[in-house]
C-alpha cells in the first residue's frame, strides 16, 4: 500500500490533489488543518492536510491516466500475484496430499495432478483417496498416459465412479413408485412430473395416490395436478387404505405414491412411514433430496431414510446451486444410482433423466476459475 500526504489552501483542493495523483480508488486516512501561526484559528496562511493511501503503485496509476502504458504494467502485476496465489493454494494441496496420498504415490506428478484437480472440484479427502486408490490400482499406465488432459481424466474419474439409473420406465406388470424424504424437498411437484411425462408422453395409465394427510395443501396441491392431467388420485392415511387403493388401480401401468415429508431426526416418524409402505406388492422408493443441501446433512437424510428401502435418488433444486460439489460428494459415497434432476416449478417440463453430462457441466461450473466447457464425450 503507497501513503502519501497532500497539502492544499483548503480541503476541496487537497482532495483534488489526491484524486489527480491517486485517483478515484484512494482512500482517505486522516485530515488536518495546519496553523503556522499557531493554534490561532482564522489564519490566512492556514492549509490542509490529507494523508491518503492507495493499494498500488502511485506511478503506475498515473501512467495508465497519462497514456496507457500502466494498465499492462498493473495487468501484469495483478496476473503474477494470481500466479504465486496459485502456487501456494498448490504448495497446501501437496501438504494436505502427503496425509492423504501413499508414499508410493505421492511423487507421482500424473497423481498428484489428479489430486488437485479433485480439490478444485470440491471432493472432499477421503472420497479423493479412494479415487485415487481406484485410479491407480485399476491401471497406473493409462492414467500416465493421459497426462496430458488431466483435468478430462480427473472430470471423468468422478463421473464413472457414480451410478445413475433407476428412472421410470415401461417394465412389465404395474410399476409402483413412491417418493420419500425431508421436507420441502419438492416430493410433490417431482411426483406430478413424472406422471405427467409417463402420461403425456409414453402414453401409459396412470394413478395417483396420497399418503401425506398430515399437511391439508399437500392433498389439495396433488387433486389439482390430477385434475390438470385428467387422471384419478386417492388419498390413503393406512396400509390397509393403501392396499385397497392399489388393488382399485390394478389396470394401471403406473401408481405415483406421494409420502408425507419426514425430518430425517425424527427416527420414529421415518418408522412408521416404513410400516406404512409395508404392503405386498414391489414398491420402487425414490428418495427426494435437494441439491441445495450441504453434504452431512444429505448424508444424514440418506442414513435416517434408509429403513424405509428406496431404490434410488431424484435431486431436485439443480437450478438454485452455484456449488454442487455437496451433491457430487454425496453421490461419490452411494452405491445406489440418481435417477432424475429437476430444475424449476414447471410441470413437467422441468425434469430429465440423470445423465453425466449434466452433472459434468455442474462440476465444471462449480469449479474456481472460468466457467469451462462440456465437450468431453461424457453423456
Amino acid at each position: 500500500m503507497n501513503i502519501k500526504r497532500f497539502v492544499g489552501r483548503n480541503t476541496q483542493e487537497a482532495l483534488r490533489m489526491v484524486k489527480e495523483e491517486m485517483g478515484n480508488d484512494a482512500v482517505i486516512l486522516r485530515t488536518r488543518t495546519i496553523h503556522p501561526g499557531g493554534e490561532k484559528s482564522g489564519d490566512s496562511r492556514e492549509t490542509v492536510e490529507v494523508t491518503a493511501a492507495v493499494d498500488y503503485d502511485v506511478t503506475c496509476h498515473f501512467q495508465q491516466e497519462k497514456g496507457g502504458t500502466g494498465a499492462r504494467a498493473l495487468l501484469e502485476r495483478y496476473e503474477n500475484l494470481e500466479a504465486q496465489i496459485r502456487e501456494i493454494r498448490d504448495l497446501l494441496w501437496s501438504i494436505e496430499a502427503g496425509a492423504v496420498l501413499q508414499p508410493d504415490t505421492i511423487l507421482d506428478p500424473q497423481v498428484r495432478g489428479q489430486y488437485g484437480h479433485f480439490k478444485d472440484f470440491g471432493i472432499k479427502g477421503e472420497i479423493i483417496r479412494s479415487l485415487l486408490k481406484k485410479m491407480v490400482v485399476a491401471d497406473p499406465e493409462e492414467t500416465a498416459r493421459q497426462g496430458q488432459d488431466a483435468l478430462k481424466q480427473s472430470l471423468v474419474n468422478i463421473l464413472k465412479n457414480i451410478n445413475m439409473g433407476g428412472e421410470v420406465a415401461g417394465e412389465s406388470g404395474q410399476a409402483i413408485h413412491a417418493f420419500i424424504g425431508p421436507t420441502g424437498v419438492g416430493k410433490t411437484t417431482t411426483l406430478a412430473k413424472l406422471a405427467a411425462r409417463t402420461a403425456i408422453e409414453q402414453g401409459k395409465k396412470v394413478a395417483l395416490i396420497t399418503v401425506d394427510t398430515f399437511r391439508i395443501a399437500a392433498v389439495n396441491q396433488l387433486e389439482t395436478y390430477a385434475r390438470i392431467m385428467g387422471i384419478p388420485m386417492e388419498v390413503a392415511s393406512t396400509r390397509i387404505e393403501l392396499r385397497k387403493a392399489i388393488a382399485r388401480h390394478g389396470d394401471c401401468d403406473h401408481l405415483f405414491v406421494d409420502t408425507v415429508g419426514r425430518s430425517p431426526k425424527d427416527t420414529r416418524e421415518i418408522d412408521q412411514l416404513m410400516d406404512l409402505l409395508k404392503i405386498s406388492k414391489k414398491i420402487h422408493g425414490y428418495l427426494v433430496l435437494s441439491a441445495t443441501t450441504d453434504l452431512h446433512q444429505l448424508l444424514l437424510a440418506e442414513t435416517k431414510f434408509r429403513a424405509v428401502d428406496y431404490k434410488s435418488y431424484i435431486f431436485t433444486k439443480l437450478d438454485e446451486v452455484e456449488d454442487a460439489s455437496s451433491m457430487v460428494n454425496f453421490l461419490l459415497c452411494q452405491s445406489r444410482p440418481v435417477a432424475y434432476f429437476t430444475t424449476g416449478q414447471q410441470v413437467p417440463e422441468d425434469v430429465e433423466p440423470a445423465s453425466k453430462k449434466r452433472l459434468a457441466k455442474m462440476i465444471l461450473n462449480g469449479k474456481s476459475g472460468p466457467v469451462m466447457s462440456t465437450g468431453y464425450g461424457v453423456h
